[in-house]
């Protein structure tokens, strides 16, 4: 009986000596499926959500709110379409890999509820809830690691904490994917038992006639004296709604945002 905990080097090995298990045919079939739905899925009209998902529970709770209340956000850029659509087909093929190695693989899409709020898990392998997340060379080393996910600023570790709340579980995985260098690492990762606790503070937030308080040290001051946004309030959709007028300097394809020092003094 295969075990999750060899996951990562049973795809290695399956990938050295083509030494499948289950059809092979069956499995791409499956795979081919879906990496055409998530094709067809990018081009259908993309419906505005103002409400909460489990996917957004670890998030900026001001950047929340401002959405949830109906504030208009910047433009998404293609480019990040293309990174959703990438992540959807490289998941679809690194569990059909995981499955050809001799796994078992669950739950795709699995439904879960937690205080309203509600979200779909990617997967379960041999009976452990996890996420497929692809990465960066820089995040894959510096962010994604065996214990866990560290500097979550993107609330994956919540997410995935709604995910096991529902079957009671305490812990779960991340099976990351270096999209710099086609290597794997698997995270196992401590969940949240009080998620529902959260949810359930956040959704009072949210009903609030003003918006939550700034990220901690969504900006900094330089020595210039400017206050520069960081990157997650740099790529977030609705921060000139935070912060007011802002001044966007690009060098070397990389934009940085400064702070009107009147605009964003409220």
């Amino acid at each position: 009986m295969k075990t999750i905990n060899t996951v990562v080097q049973d795809v290695y090995s399956l990938m050295e000596d083509r030494k499948y298990k289950g059809d092979l045919q069956t499995i791409a079939d499956k795979v081919g499926k879906e990496v055409s739905e998530a094709l067809v899925e990018s081009f259908n009209e993309r419906q505005k959500t103002n409400g909460l998902r489990m996917s957004g529970i670890g998030k900026c709770e001001r950047s929340l709110w401002y959405n949830i209340k109906g504030y208009e956000q910047e433009p998404i850029d293609g480019s990040v379409y293309l990174t959703f659509l990438q992540g959807h087909i490289l998941e679809a093929v690194l569990l059909g890999l995981v499955e050809l190695a001799g796994h078992t693989v669950t739950g795709k899409q699995g439904k879960h509820t937690v205080e309203g709020v509600n979200g779909s898990q990617d997967c379960e392998i041999d009976g452990e809830l996890v996420d497929v997340k692809t990465a960066s060379d820089w995040s894959f080393k510096n962010k994604f690691t065996e214990t866990g996910i560290k500097d979550d600023a993107f609330g994956y570790i919540k997410q995935l904490s709604g995910y096991g709340k529902t079957e009671g579980r305490e812990v779960g995985y991340f099976l990351a994917f270096n999209k710099n260098k086609s290597t794997l690492k698997l995270c196992e990762q401590q969940l949240e038992t009080d998620i529902d606790q959260h949810i359930v503070q956040l959704k009072d937030k949210m009903e609030l006639d003003t918006p939550p308080m700034r990220i901690a040290k969504g900006s900094t001051v330089g020595k210039d004296g400017r206050e520069r946004l960081n990157m997650n309030c740099s790529f977030c959709g609705h921060k000139e709604n935070c912060y007011g007028s802002l001044t966007s300097i690009t060098k070397n394809g990389f934009t940085s945002y400064y702070v009107d020092q009147v605009a964003g003094s409220f």
